[in-house]
């Protein structure tokens, strides 16, 4: 399954949710597994992401010897920045997944499952 760094991206939280359900043995192996392979990705992207913030933000105003660097829209760097971070989040990668088969009972918020979409069936 092809995916974006993106679409990595914004199945983490969801997937920890899940990862907290209690579910049949089954589907949550397959949730442990799924997270494994997404971290493979994940990790590195994270890592580039936090290069780039310390690249092109400014140190943070409330505590600036803290170490701790961010960047907002509107910051001097914000385009280069941006144009980057859209590259990364661009990003196609080629992942080998079981999708995770959920019992149709199972109560969870849509806004999860949306995240999820390409990695379950119900």
């Amino acid at each position: 399954m092809k995916l974006t760094n993106m679409e990595i991206f914004n199945a983490k939280k969801p997937l920890e949710e899940l990862a907290k359900v209690k579910l049949p043995v089954p589907a949550s192996l397959a949730t442990l597994k799924l997270i494994k392979k997404l971290n493979e990705h994940l990790i590195p992207a994270e890592e580039v992401q936090n290069n780039l913030i310390k690249q092109y933000g400014t140190p943070s105003k409330d505590a600036p010897n803290s170490g701790q660097v961010s960047i907002q829209p509107g910051d001097e760097n914000w385009p280069k920045f941006a144009e980057e971070f859209g590259e990364l989040m661009a990003q196609e990668v080629e992942i080998v997944i079981n999708q995770i088969s959920l019992p149709a009972t199972l109560e969870i918020e849509p806004a999860v499952l949306m995240a999820l979409e390409k990695f379950i069936k119900v």
